[in-house]
């Protein structure tokens, strides 16, 4: 799971709002927004991202994976690059799409949808993989070029 239960609170609580604040610029229901601030419901990676370009952080440190605070300019997700990344970090390790399903728990299925693009990955499914390769999650969105966090928790 996600170490965002501390995160997203502090983020938010630091800029002194509220969930409901925080749901309404998202545009979902406060209860939908509270279940991903205390890590009970997974959420998308287009969500996460509206998210650290709010509050102006990296997705490694909004989702808990890092302990560095970098500021960062608003940034986009590019979902083409997500695609061509997953699948050179697998040929990178020699692995079959089947195999790395295995390794994450995902059914070969799901990861070859992640690898040509038909289905998105969640914030959770791909934290799981960005974890398995020890890259930056930022890196696999497209919004970094470095594959390495900047410090791990």
């Amino acid at each position: 799971m996600l170490n965002t239960e501390t995160r997203l609170c502090d983020l938010r609580t630091d800029k002194d709002l509220r969930q409901k604040d925080i749901a309404d610029k998202l545009k979902v229901k406060r209860s939908t927004y509270s279940m991903w601030e205390i890590n009970k419901s997974d959420f998308s990676i287009e969500k996460a991202n509206e998210l650290a370009n709010f509050y102006k952080v990296s997705l490694d440190y909004l989702l808990g994976i890092s302990d560095i605070n970098t500021k960062t300019e608003n940034s986009d997700i590019n979902f083409d690059l997500l695609c061509t990344r997953l699948k050179s970090l697998r040929k990178e390790k020699d692995l079959t799409q089947s195999q790395l399903g295995k390794s994450v728990g995902f059914a070969q299925t799901t990861y070859t949808c992640y690898e040509n693009g038909t289905s998105r990955p969640t914030t959770f499914k791909l934290l799981y993989i960005a974890k398995y390769y020890n890259v930056s999650f930022d890196y696999l969105v497209g919004r970094s070029d470095s594959k390495k966090l900047k410090s791990s928790l």
